[in-house]
């Protein structure tokens, strides 16, 4: 009997973890980059730095591992120098202003003011998948900064980055389909080279941009500076309405609990 009554006791302390699983949800972070204490004293050029994030909460496993990739995300923006690396924000900051401080000693007349904007969104969200819009601009010298815009999308569940090939049922089908989209918009024959009109597609073959987004709308397919065209083309948007995506993308992304 009494066996009967700890299994029972565990069954019910099962049921009730499940039913009282905490759903993550998201909110803006602002992070402090004000304290340039790696600048020279009274600095009046030093890099001006912003950086607003979406942070999950509460903190369980699943919102570490996002966190974790936003976090990771922002690193590599700042990441001036390839020949150092950083494992925090903090320290990610302190090495871009060191980077630019170093430089401006070198030569104090030429060199301008670097800055780095960092401004992420949620874009889509449902019970099971997330989809976070980064848009960065970076300056670092030349003739100009470098701005883009990047998708990460997120398995709520376990907090895992999702790819295309996750996302999608068919990933060469849904290829089909958007460059059939992309030649519409750009007005591009079928017949004609994927690169007629000024575009560069590598091997003149049409790909998926480097990542995929989500808005409330549907699909969103960015093509940064350099990606398939020159800087001065800034950037190429594909918007797919989710009337004509949804047949591509794995249901349990698209459903809803009751």
């Amino acid at each position: 009997m009494k066996q009967f009554f700890t299994l029972l006791l565990g069954i019910l302390f099962l049921f009730i973890s499940c039913d009282s699983e905490e759903t993550l949800s998201f909110v803006n972070k602002d992070i402090p980059t004000e304290n340039c204490t790696d600048c020279p004293k009274n600095c009046t050029d030093c890099p001006k730095v912003t950086i607003q994030i979406p942070q999950a909460e509460p903190a369980v496993e699943a919102a570490s591992k996002i966190n974790g990739t936003i976090e990771k995300f922002v690193i590599n923006t700042l990441n001036y120098s390839e020949e150092k690396t950083s494992d925090s924000i903090t320290t990610a900051l302190s090495i871009f202003r060191s980077d630019y401080t170093q430089l401006k000693e070198r030569f104090p007349e030429d060199i301008i003011p670097w800055e780095a904007s960092i401004k992420g969104k949620v874009s889509f969200e449902n019970e099971n998948f997330a989809s976070v819009k980064m848009d960065s601009y970076v300056f670092t010298g030349g003739a100009h900064g470098y701005g883009s815009v990047s998708y990460l999308n997120f398995n709520l569940q376990t907090g895992e980055e999702l790819s295309a090939k996750d996302l999608l049922i068919d990933e060469k089908s849904f290829i089909d389909f958007a460059e059939k989209t992309f030649r519409k918009q750009e007005k591009i024959s079928p017949e004609a080279n994927i690169n007629s009109s000024g575009f560069m597609f590598e091997n003149d073959n049409f790909h998926l941009p480097n990542s995929i987004g989500f808005n409330e709308n549907g699909i969103i397919l960015t093509y940064n500076p350099y990606e398939i065209a020159a800087y001065a083309d800034g950037l190429t948007k594909i918007s797919i309405p989710f009337e004509e995506a949804k047949s591509f993308i794995k249901p349990k992304w698209l459903e809803v609990k009751q």
